[in-house]
C-alpha cells in the first residue's frame, strides 16, 4: 500500500514534468477499468494500477484547460474513491479516510459534476462511522450529502443518483437505530428515485430499483426482520455488470438472516453464494466473519463446510 500512500500524501505537490497523460477518453476508460476491479474486490490488480494512475490524472487536472480539465478533476475523484474501496476492505481506516478527503478536495474543482461527487463522498464516509455504530456521525454526514446537492436538479450529473443513494444509507442507519417508520421513509423515497433514473452505473453507485431492493432486505436485516428479510429477497435477478461487491454484500445479509433464523446450512449457503462472486471480500468481510463465528460456537460439532468457513475468515 506503499505508493498509495505516497500519492495521497503528496496531492498538493507540483504535476511531475516528465508525466504526460492520455487523452481525456483513455483516462476515463481507465478510471473505470479500476472502479471494475474495486467493485469486483480484486484488490491485488487495482493496487498495482492505481497510483499511477492517480498520478497521471493529478497532471491531466493541473495541465488541461476549460471542460476538459473539469471533467479531469472529477475523473480524479472517482479514481481517489478507490483508496478508500481497498482501505476500509482490509481494515485500513486511516488510507480510507485519507482517500476520501483527497476525493472531496478534487471534486470541488469539477464542475457540474461537483455537487454529486462531493454527496457521494460523504455518502461514503458512512461507511467506517457505521462499522463501529457511531450513529450520530453517520447522521451528520448524510445531512451533508444532502446538504451538497441543495439547488441541483434533474439535469445535474448524477445529483438524482446520489439523491436516492443517500436515501438508501439513510434507512440502513434508521435500521440499526431501529427507527423503522424512518427506515421505510428513506425506502420509500429512494423507490421513487430509483423510477425516475432506473438502473445507473453513475460513480460505480449502481443506484436503481435493484439496488433499493437489496437495501431492502439489508435493513430488514439490520431491524432485525429476519423472516420478512428473506421473504423481501425471493425472486430477486442482479443485472448484467452489477457489481460483485453489492452482490457478495447481499449474501453475507442473508447469511445473517438465516443465522439468527438458526438455518446453519441455508447460512453457510449464502456464504457460498458470496465467495463464488467476490472471494476477497467476504473472507475479510466483519459482517462474514460475524457470522462464521456465530455459526461456530452455536454447533454441537463442526462440519467439513464449516471449518472450511473458518480457515477462509481466519477466525
Amino acid at each position: 500500500m506503499g505508493p498509495i500512500r505516497t500519492v495521497l500524501d503528496l496531492y498538493d505537490l507540483p504535476p511531475q514534468e516528465a508525466v504526460r497523460p492520455r487523452t481525456l477518453p483513455a483516462l476515463r476508460a481507465a478510471v473505470r477499468q479500476v472502479n471494475t476491479l474495486a467493485q469486483a474486490a480484486k484488490y491485488k490488480p487495482m493496487v498495482a494500477m492505481l497510483p499511477g494512475l492517480l498520478v497521471e490524472l493529478h497532471t491531466a487536472a493541473h495541465e488541461f484547460t476549460g471542460e476538459q480539465q473539469r471533467q479531469a478533476w472529477g475523473l480524479l475523484a472517482e479514481a481517489y474513491r478507490c483508496g478508500h474501496s481497498v482501505g476500509i476492505a482490509i481494515g485500513l481506516s486511516d488510507l480510507s479516510a485519507t482517500a476520501l478527503a483527497r476525493m472531496d478536495w478534487a471534486a470541488e474543482r469539477a464542475g457540474d459534476q461537483a455537487p454529486a461527487l462531493r454527496a457521494a463522498r460523504e455518502y461514503l464516509r458512512v461507511t467506517a462511522y457505521l462499522r463501529v455504530g457511531d450513529l450520530a456521525a453517520c447522521r451528520r454526514l448524510q445531512e451533508s450529502g444532502r446538504g451538497h446537492l441543495e439547488g441541483t436538479d434533474a439535469k445535474t450529473p448524477s445529483a438524482l443518483v446520489t439523491t436516492g443513494q443517500l436515501h438508501l444509507g439513510s434507512a440502513v442507519v434508521a435500521a440499526r437505530a431501529r427507527q423503522k417508520d424512518l427506515m421505510q421513509h428513506h425506502l420509500d423515497e429512494a423507490e421513487h428515485v430509483a423510477a425516475r433514473t432506473g438502473e445507473q452505473p453513475d460513480l460505480s453507485l449502481h443506484f436503481g430499483p435493484t439496488n433499493v431492493r437489496v437495501h431492502r432486505v439489508m435493513t430488514l436485516v439490520e431491524a432485525g426482520e429476519h423472516d420478512r428479510a428473506v421473504a423481501a429477497a425471493k425472486g430477486l435477478r442482479f443485472p448484467a455488470g452489477w457489481a460483485p461487491t453489492r452482490i457478495g454484500h447481499h449474501h453475507i445479509d442473508l447469511a445473517r438472516a438465516y443465522r439468527w433464523m438458526a438455518r446453519p446450512e441455508a447460512a453457510l449457503d449464502q456464504l457460498d453464494a458470496a465467495y463464488a462472486v467476490a472471494p476477497d471480500q467476504v473472507s475479510r468481510h466483519p459482517l462474514a466473519r460475524e457470522t462464521v463465528t456465530a455459526l461456530s460456537r452455536s454447533a454441537s460439532r463442526r462440519s467439513l463446510r464449516l471449518s472450511t468457513w473458518i480457515t477462509r475468515t481466519g477466525i
